[in-house]
């Protein structure tokens, strides 16, 4: 999804950068997750007065890395901008003093750095979270303070329960340990991502690929102190709402990374059905109406199937008819109301109908044939309404 004020922000770039700095930010992920342009900032240059856009060579990077967020600062050379950057990690532990071969093996993307390349910066960024990962899950295995999370996570990312180590991101800390889990979620039944609209024009856009990640921070190593959360993407948090939304259950120290991930999996593989049901539901029930009063429709929305208006006309008196499906359908009835072309009074008068016959346990037709039924004596006493 591209911000509308993308290229006011990429003008603070050299130009020779631009390319790669939109590649990252709106196209890429790193790791996990995912830079935006937000998460960019340009340092000010300590040996240079000039305010010039050439002098942009040194930047702030936040990247996002099992649920946190690591600075690392990229400096170019500002002589020629098409040399491999510098990094600055900002981490006594992490690349402190790295030899040639190690960055060779690890970081092919430095050796082989082709500016031209748009995704030479994605790529190298990767290459170091990659590093990083393997050497926060050595420190994780190696010492033996954090044995009983060592053994879970190598449980966890066994072939029998299906999550690749490339799906889970570990960072060691002195006295706590924190996991980010990509949780494997079937979405495929739910509904489309629907953009709020802005300026009064609804925008449809797809968001990108849709996930639930896990993050759970063991911050005292005997699991008496912890916390967990939930990232999900657009799609997900507007159908099932964000984490707090969600409830996760308590993550208690006598559970398992596994047994936990499990229960949370289950939880959302549970929430989805429910959502999926009724949005199936809806459909039915939308397009069903729509078939049967197909000569009246005014309108009929193809995309969430939450309303159909009706143009209804008994004799020479014509209304309008909104029936529209709320969160707890199919077991709480559509409301219905009944709106006025014309009034004697001239103004626009409206009235909702809430005694229609309708059965939970019906199929769509049925009530739709109840309503219908209904529909004829709620219009004529609409029709000779007083006010």
């Amino acid at each position: 999804m591209t911000d509308y004020n993308t290229d006011n922000i990429l003008c603070n770039y050299p130009a020779c950068l631009r390319k790669n700095i939109e590649e990252l930010c709106l196209r890429s992920q790193i790791g996990l997750g995912s830079v935006s342009l937000r998460d960019i900032s340009i340092l000010s240059n300590r040996y240079s007065s000039e305010e010039d856009i050439l002098s942009n060579y040194h930047f702030m990077i936040k990247i996002p890395y099992a649920g946190k967020q690591l600075k690392w600062e990229v400096i170019f050379d500002p002589e020629n901008f098409y040399f491999a950057p510098d990094f600055d990690f900002n981490d006594d532990q992490f690349l402190n003093n790295p030899d040639y071969e190690m960055i060779a093996n690890n970081v092919p993307g430095m050796v082989d750095w082709n500016l031209k390349d748009p995704k030479a910066l994605s790529q190298v960024l990767n290459e170091f979270v990659s590093l990083y990962k393997k050497l926060q899950i050595e420190k994780l295995i190696q010492d033996n303070i954090y044995s009983r999370y060592s053994e879970e996570y190598q449980m966890l990312v066994t072939e029998e329960q299906g999550i690749a180590s490339e799906n889970v991101e570990v960072c060691v800390d002195v006295k706590s340990i924190y996991f980010l889990i990509s949780l494997k979620i079937d979405c495929s039944s739910l509904p489309e991502y629907i953009q709020p609209p802005e300026n009064d024009h609804t925008i449809w856009n797809n968001p990108g690929e849709d996930y639930a990640h896990l993050k759970i921070c063991i911050l005292k190593l005997d699991g008496t102190h912890s916390n967990t959360t939930l990232q999900l993407s657009p799609r997900l948090e507007q159908v099932l709402g964000n984490s707090k939304a969600l409830f996760l259950p308590e993550y208690k120290r006598e559970l398992s990374l596994i047994e936990y991930v499990s229960k949370v999996a289950q939880m959302i593989d549970g929430r989805i059905e429910l959502v999926a049901n009724h949005f199936k539901m809806k459909k039915i029930y939308i397009a069903s109406l729509a078939a049967a009063c197909s000569r009246y429709i005014v309108e009929y929305d193809t995309e969430t199937f939450n309303k159909t208006v009706l143009l209804y006309g008994v004799g020479d008196y014509c209304c309008l008819v909104t029936v529209t499906i709320g969160s707890k359908f199919p077991q709480e009835k559509p409301s219905v109301q009944l709106t006025s072309i014309y009034c004697q009074e001239g103004r626009q008068c409206y009235e909702n109908i809430d005694k229609y016959p309708y059965i939970p346990t019906n199929r769509p037709d049925d009530n739709i044939e109840l309503l219908l039924e209904y529909l004829p004596e709620a219009v004529l006493r609409f029709k000779h309404h007083k006010h």
